[in-house]
């Protein structure tokens, strides 16, 4: 007698395949020495979508996971972007940045230009050899931007998790590189808002663009004048000890579903409104919500963003514009990456192996460079077939982070023996 799948019954046993499934095989199977993971949860994500589970077992696939039957995900698929875009702008302390010198500000700067020229500069390339990697609203420039900021992310928070997997998290080169992927994302962000801004405003020329800018910047002004001073007021007041207790949960909440409702409103991301959030939030309680939110949010909500993330990702083997776009993609951001941090680190002073490591440690793309890449498909910017490619550029490049910093430090080690030897 076949079971019936009532919508209670599917929404459930597709809960425990996304939760479960993922980090029971990151931690069962040894993964968890080889790889983050956020790269076990994307490919787990791929897995169960059209290109493998739908190819293999499509008797299967279509009653658990067809686009039909992932309507109740879509909400808690939302919500734990929003929550990992919170978290990401939670752990971007700006105070960081003061008293860096030049050198670091150099760094950080080139760790992210370089990459993103190197990568926009393909981006115009890739519209006129395979124009149907372009999505429908945009144009050469604004695909080459789209691309373009893309090939140049840093994954924050994966890379914290990889440098602690490698003991490197209290070392100095291991300090270096969250502070060089900070301001990556500090300036990632600006640079999405530009794309979006450029996307949103299409239809409306300069105008639409202008006003979504002027907007923008309004928003960001009255969060660092208005809403900074007074969620530290509110906090001082409901959480003058530092507990976070459940008003403060609550508080964080209602601002970060508040902040992204606001950026949606007036043409931008709900994304990048959450992030703001977490910019803007008292620093002292930082750790505390972190520890409240983080785990709930990367363990219980992200699988439901990777399953809907995997639906959108279609790889044609006979599709060769989709391999030349992956393979090219994994080439500029590990170079750019590689080149634009190690060569300017070197300059600077920093031995050979620390700046080759710190090259390998920022190509780190991870769970930001899917964001980043779902957002430009909403937005039309990327086609689904881009899309796909570039989901597994993230995937490859995030694996290789850690044996590439492994493999850096060795024979750069090698060589500095060899030249005090002779």
């Amino acid at each position: 007698m076949p079971v019936e799948l009532t919508p209670a019954l599917l929404f459930l046993i597709q809960a425990i395949l996304l939760i479960a499934g993922p980090f029971l095989l990151w931690r069962l199977s040894g993964l968890k020495h080889v790889a983050p993971m956020v790269v076990i949860q994307i490919l787990f994500g791929i897995a169960l979508g059209p290109s493998v589970l739908g190819q293999a077992a499509p008797e299967l696939w279509q009653p658990l996971f067809a686009k039909g039957s992932l309507a109740p995900l879509s909400g808690l698929a939302l919500l734990a972007v929003v929550f990992f875009a919170f978290l990401t702008g939670l752990h971007l302390d700006l105070d960081e940045f003061k008293g860096r010198g030049r050198a670091f500000v150099g760094i950080s700067l080139s760790s992210m230009l370089v990459p993103t020229l190197l990568g926009g500069a393909l981006g115009w390339w890739i519209v006129s050899a395979f124009p149907e990697m372009a999505g429908p609203k945009a144009d050469p420039l604004l695909f080459a931007a789209g691309f373009g900021i893309c090939v140049g992310v840093t994954a924050l928070p994966v890379l914290g998790a990889i440098l602690r997997e490698m003991g490197l998290i209290g070392e100095r080169v291991g300090r270096l590189a969250l502070g060089y992927a900070a301001v990556n994302d500090a300036l990632l962000w600006i640079l999405i808002t530009a794309v979006l801004a450029l996307a949103a405003g299409g239809s409306g020329g300069f105008a639409g663009v202008a006003q979504i800018a002027v907007l923008g910047f309004a928003y960001l002004a009255a969060t660092e004048l208005f809403a900074r001073p007074l969620l530290t007021r509110l906090m001082n007041r409901i959480a003058p000890d530092g507990d976070v207790g459940d008003m403060v949960v609550v508080v964080t909440c209602a601002a970060l579903l508040g902040s992204a409702a606001v950026t949606e409103l007036i043409g931008l991301h709900y994304i990048l409104g959450a992030f703001v959030a977490g910019t803007v939030m008292p620093r002292r309680l930082a750790a505390a919500i972190l520890d409240r939110l983080e785990h709930f949010a990367t363990l219980i909500l992200l699988p439901f963003f990777f399953t809907l993330t995997g639906l959108k990702v279609n790889l044609d083997l006979a599709a060769s514009a989709q391999w030349w776009v992956f393979a090219l993609a994994t080439v500029a951001t590990i170079a750019g990456k590689v080149l634009g941090t190690a060569l300017p680190a070197r300059l600077s002073g920093e031995s050979a192996a620390d700046s080759w490591r710190l090259g390998t440690l920022m190509s780190c793309k991870g769970l930001m460079e899917v964001i980043v890449l779902t957002i430009l498909l909403e937005a039309g910017v990327l086609s689904e077939a881009c899309f796909s490619a570039m989901v597994l550029m993230a995937v490859v490049v995030t694996a290789l982070t850690q044996p590439m910093t492994l493999l850096a430090g060795r024979i750069a080690g090698r060589r500095a023996g060899h030249a005090g030897a002779s």
